[in-house]
């Protein structure tokens, strides 16, 4: 038995439902102009740079998302195995991937050994190992969220640049006039842009890649629920 029934391909699902949402409006603000505005506005292309950013820890979210969640499925499916022959491929199913298998294999081999050298030392500390792996599958998480603060002070960075940019155009220009001021505004508004638009895509992109990482958070706890109940229940 599971030791919950919700569906392990759910994460996946949710992943695929908010990247649709992000390319729909990736699609609406190409056909309105708005990423050629900013591309031609942001002179110092962090705004480029924050996208690739965000592109590849989508890719790296993704990664993670649908690997857990073939995890999940193995390990329900070893669990529930586990009464007759883990290794049987009649037991474990034709869909199963071999690295998710593998990844559970690993897990209950190590509980296995621990459990006999625990036994052996007629030591009554609990298993460590659950604490091991539980560590290494949070890690993904860590890293994502390392990267929306990255996203986040990339478009500060942005502003302060744009603003270095204005205070170079007042203080190496000739003095304010009713003649040059238009001129001088023009000028400014490209360092204005440039803080206002770096600014905005960290924002935005720290925002939607917040979101994949909140679900890949939720699907390696649920992975974790799994090897908790596996842990606990016959002996491996």
């Amino acid at each position: 038995m599971s030791s919950t029934g919700r569906n392990p391909h759910i994460f996946p699902q949710i992943w695929l439902l908010l990247v649709s949402v992000m390319v729909f409006g990736a699609f609406v603000a190409v056909d309105r102009g708005y990423l050629d505005a900013v591309i031609e506005v942001d002179r110092s292309r962090l705004s480029i740079l924050i996208a690739l950013l965000f592109i590849g820890a989508s890719a790296h979210a993704a990664w993670h998302i649908f690997a857990a969640s073939r995890r999940i499925e193995a390990t329900r499916r070893f669990g529930n195995s586990s009464s007759t022959s883990p290794a049987d491929p009649a037991a474990t199913g034709p869909m199963d991937h071999p690295p998710a298998l593998e990844f559970v294999q690993a897990f209950a081999d190590d509980l296995s050994r621990e459990r006999k050298m625990v036994t052996a030392a007629k030591d009554s500390q609990t298993s460590n190992v659950l604490e091991i792996y539980a560590d290494r599958l949070r890690s993904a998480v860590e890293i994502g969220w390392y990267i929306v603060d990255i996203l986040v002070r990339l478009g500060l960075v942005g502003t302060i640049i744009g603003f270095i940019m204005i205070l170079g155009t007042l203080s190496g220009g000739a003095d304010v006039t009713a003649d040059n001021i238009q001129t001088l505004l023009i000028s400014m508004s490209g360092g204005m842009g440039i803080a206002l638009y770096t600014t905005l895509a960290g924002l935005i992109t720290a925002s939607l890649l917040g979101l994949q990482y909140m679900v890949l958070g939720r699907c390696i706890e649920h992975l974790i629920a799994e090897l908790i109940f596996l842990q606990t229940s016959e002996p491996v």
